[in-house]
């Protein structure tokens, strides 16, 4: 594969993870962000808390932690 190619199909692939991704948006306060990763928030400021994993962290955000991309995925709606 030239490196056109490569390009064309890279942009093509980001454009339509954009479309799909636009469907829903979702949101999530920096509270409820660092209470999941086992922080303390206050006055603006995550204090850190004991070492958490992403995976427990999408799970304390009811989300899906998909192992092969290191993300969480997120069902339809506000969070």
């Amino acid at each position: 594969m030239d490196l056109r190619t490569i390009l064309w199909a890279t942009a093509v692939g980001g454009a339509l993870m954009l479309v799909s991704g636009c469907a829903t948006t979702h949101t999530h306060s920096a509270q409820s962000i660092c209470q999941a990763a086992g922080g303390t928030y206050a006055q603006g400021t995550c204090q850190p808390g004991s070492p958490t994993s992403g995976r427990q962290i999408c799970e304390k955000l009811n989300a899906r932690w998909v192992e092969a991309l290191g993300m969480c995925e997120f069902e339809g709606g506000k969070k």
